[in-house]
């Protein structure tokens, strides 16, 4: 049975609307990563930012530039 929408876009609104969610997510990531599952952990990371700032606004704050 084919999903009718495509899961990021399923994740991606419900860490834009849920805070708790969000908590839960980065710190699984942070779990993934300090267990050694480097892989997961970025991949959590990267759905987290570009849910809530986005790389762009990131790379303001961080003072360096978004990789392509």
């Amino acid at each position: 049975m084919p999903l009718t929408r495509d899961f990021k876009v399923t994740v991606r609104e419900r860490l834009q609307r849920d805070p708790s969610f969000r908590e839960a997510l980065l710190e699984e990531a942070v779990d993934c990563l300090l267990s050694g599952d480097i892989e997961t952990g970025k991949s959590l990371l990267r759905d987290h930012v570009n849910a809530t700032i986005g790389f762009i606004e990131l790379g303001g704050l961080t003072e360096s530039p978004p990789r392509a």
